[in-house]
């Protein structure tokens, strides 16, 4: 019998030894699909071809990349009033007055931008720390 994955837009043949339980099938594609361990499998068999599904579970949130991918596009807002005050400046409009009395926004956009900056470099640490991995192929022995 044949045995095909279907995993992510993905037709991956296994062998009848990966395909014999869940579990095996569990254990061969965790490693690349981390989700594997909690889906639902479900087998449909026909014309001597067993197909395998795998079901996607809601998983938790907080992940980097799903983070990164949703993130909208802003300007960090230290930037965005510097390049204010600079107009200002050009202007001729920038005073002693006008820096005293924006002093509470200038605080807030520091603190802002300072976060940002931590927040950017987590990111960029747990990207650099992230594996390569192998392709699920050659896991499965394809």
């Amino acid at each position: 019998m044949q045995y095909i994955l279907k995993l992510e837009g993905q037709d991956i043949p296994l062998s009848p030894e990966v395909a014999a339980s869940e579990q095996t099938i569990r254990n061969a594609i965790a490693p690349f699909f981390p989700d594997a361990t909690t889906a639902e499998i479900k087998r449909e068999e026909a014309d001597g071809i067993t197909v395998i599904r795998l079901a996607k579970k809601a998983g938790t949130k907080g992940n980097v990349m799903k983070n990164l991918a949703t993130a909208e596009n802003q300007l960090n807002p230290a930037i965005a009033l510097s390049w204010q005050l600079k107009m200002t400046e050009i202007k001729g409009e920038l005073t002693l007055e006008t820096l005293l009395g924006i002093q509470p926004v200038i605080q807030t956009a520091i603190e802002e931008g300072e976060q940002w900056q931590t927040d950017i470099s987590r990111a960029i640490c747990h990207l650099k720390n992230c594996q390569s991995m192998p392709s699920i192929k050659s896991i499965i022995g394809i």
